[in-house]
């Protein structure tokens, strides 16, 4: 072989020796951070810190400090912000270090190759080089190798054990025992009231179908919760809870909750009068202690639903119950002790004859359907997938009504009328506790420190739907569900972002920034969007589309943490200490 060549090919072997090392310097300076911030992190169920407990713990001694309460507060707003953070790290860094073993290796790889090409190796060094690139290979390999095992190892011992379904046959059909004569295997989703008869009610967290959009004749725009101006009545809440009221023609419902008692509450529309309290009794055998929960969270963070006969409320106690609209207690049950982090939160779901139940716990969840009349069990399905906040949200297609079951890395479409799961897609990741929104065939999903996403539902709903694009660079929604209207899509978020999409691509149509962040989820009203912030429940009122132009601002005075209801000519507010009647300027 010409020495020419030779010299060519020596240099082309060297280059690639030097960029493998190279890349393996880089490679092993990634694996001394990935160790170093598990040594220094370890495995976090949550994104609890001990300083974040101390400062809980002062808030369940004082829960009227307002000073406490804002400091576990933004400490918890940080540690989130921190864990994850540092699953984003760890998930790129494992990314990073297997793409650079797999370099290093085909850099070393093609100088092996390489090597063989000289006649005499031994004639350019002493040593054969051909054998020390190959040697450098096996090792890479070897290393890579056993960095995965350790990975899936270190991901198997610390997920959540998955607990196998049992096998059963689920049926297509139910059986309902309010039959009347001729008529057989009616669903119980197919009953109850009428869905003609939800409007003009508000039974749900988000409005009479859980969308977060309302159609009236005509609704208030301009009021002042501070002065009186624009308010019919105002009363003060004795006990605390943060949950969204619901309302049947004239009685509106809420719940309150600590460690003392659980209460539901009713008061009449008309004058804000208290007509009745119940207290809700525990159900766990004695000696069976409460669960820990977040000053921000509580044990009334479920929001209720009702129909025109009860009222059906659960807590972060484990205990379900539903009363006739008179207080008096129907039926009850007691689910368990939930194993939440933060305390229990999704909200009951009104379907038919249905109460749908999101149980995401670390221990013993599932999504079940009960009977509104009597609290049987109608069908439940084991899940796997750890805690979650979210609500099940009932999409009504044509004629198979599937629910949409929502959690971290998996949402489930869920047949209706049998609890079978149908499909399983990951549309975001995090700590969830937004719920999805829908219209016509198309549902979104957005959680901070994640993404947004949108999917399409297949022609045949028990199919797997389609992702139509995911949006990820910016702020989202902690805890306020993102809504939807005429090919738009809006959402509130913790930092006091209110924005705008395009539900075509996702792009960001406008963005407003302010001083407070949203819990309460946005609503909109013929054409206009209501937010309220947390901190001083500044409401605002925008023009919905492209534009987004603020119509109205309108303080509350105090901290507003649940989603307002909006009836005919009316918006009923629960705030941190009181409850409202707004009637003020309408817009038609």
């Amino acid at each position: 072989m010409d020495k020419k060549l030779i010299a060519r090919i020596t240099l082309l072997r060297n280059c690639a020796r030097a960029v493998a090392f190279v890349i393996l310097v880089f490679t092993f300076t990634v694996a001394t951070f990935l160790t170093l911030d598990w040594y220094k992190s370890g495995h976090s169920a949550t994104v609890r810190s001990e300083v974040l407990e101390r400062a809980l713990a002062g808030v369940r001694e004082n829960p009227q400090n307002t000073e406490a309460v804002a400091l576990a507060r933004e400490l918890d707003r940080l540690a989130r912000h921190t864990y994850f953070n540092s699953l984003t790290f760890r998930q790129n860094g494992m990314v990073m270090l297997v793409t650079g073993l797999l370099l290093t290796a085909a850099c070393f790889g093609l100088a092996w190759r390489l090597g063989l090409k000289i006649p005499d190796p031994r004639a350019v060094v002493e040593r054969d080089p051909a054998r020390s690139d190959r040697l450098a290979v096996q090792a890479l390999l070897v290393v890579g190798t056993l960095l995965t095992i350790f990975a899936v190892t270190l991901q198997v011992r610390h997920s959540p054990a998955v607990k196998s379904l049992p096998d059963r046959e689920l049926r297509a059909s139910l059986t309902n025992k309010a039959l009347t004569n001729g008529q057989q295997n009616v669903c119980a989703c197919m009953l109850g009231v009428d869905r003609d008869d939800l409007n003009g009610q508000w039974p749900n967290l988000r409005g009479p179908l859980m969308t977060g959009r309302v159609e009236l004749e005509s609704v208030p725009l301009k009021w002042d919760g501070v002065t009186g101006d624009g308010v019919q009545w105002k009363v003060e809440l004795p006990e605390s809870g943060f949950s969204t009221p619901v309302l049947w023609h004239d009685k509106i419902f809420l719940t309150t909750g600590s460690r003392t008692a659980r209460r539901v509450w009713c008061y009449s529309t008309q004058s804000g009068e208290q007509l009745w309290m119940t207290e809700i009794p525990d159900g766990a055998p004695p000696g069976v202690e409460l669960p820990e929960v977040t000053a921000d969270t509580g044990f009334a963070a479920s929001s209720p639903a009702c129909d025109n006969q009860r009222v059906y409320v659960i807590f972060a106690s484990g205990d379900l119950a539903a009363l006739d609209h008179s207080g008096a207690i129907v039926w009850s049950r007691y689910l368990g002790r939930p194993a939440n982090s933060y305390g229990h939160a999704s909200s009951l779901t009104y379907q038919g004859s249905m109460l749908l139940i999101q149980w995401d716990q670390d221990e013993d969840a599932e999504i079940m359907a009960l009977d509104t009349s009597d609290g049987t069990t109608i069908w439940k399905t084991e899940r796997a997938e750890g805690m979650s906040w979210s609500t099940p949200i009932v999409m009504q297609t044509c004629d198979k009504p599937i629910v949409l079951v929502h959690a971290c890395d998996s949402t489930w479409g869920v047949e209706l009328a049998t609890g079978s799961k149908l499909w399983d897609v990951n549309a975001v990741g995090g700590e969830v506790a937004p719920s999805i929104t829908w219209e016509n065939d198309t549902w979104v999903a957005a959680n901070c420190y994640s993404r947004m996403v949108a999917y399409k539902l297949n022609a045949d709903p028990a199919l797997p739907p389609e992702r139509l694009w995911l949006w990820e660079d910016g702020n989202l929604p902690d805890v306020a569900s993102p809504v939807m209207s005429d090919g738009l899509i809006y959402y509130a978020t913790d930092a006091g972002e209110v924005a705008c999409h395009d539900l075509k691509d996702g792009k960001l149509l406008w963005i407003k920034e302010f001083d407070n962040g949203y819990y309460a989820s946005p609503i909109i009203v013929n054409g206009r969007l209501y937010a309220v912030d947390r901190e001083k429940g500044d409401f605002r009122v925008f023009e919905t589309g492209r534009e987004g132009q603020e119509l109205a601002l309108n303080p509350m005075g105090e901290g507003i943490f649940a989603t307002p209801v909006f009836v005919e000519g009316s918006i009923y507010v629960r705030g941190t200490a009181q409850l409202w009647r707004i009637v003020g300027k309408t817009a038609q």
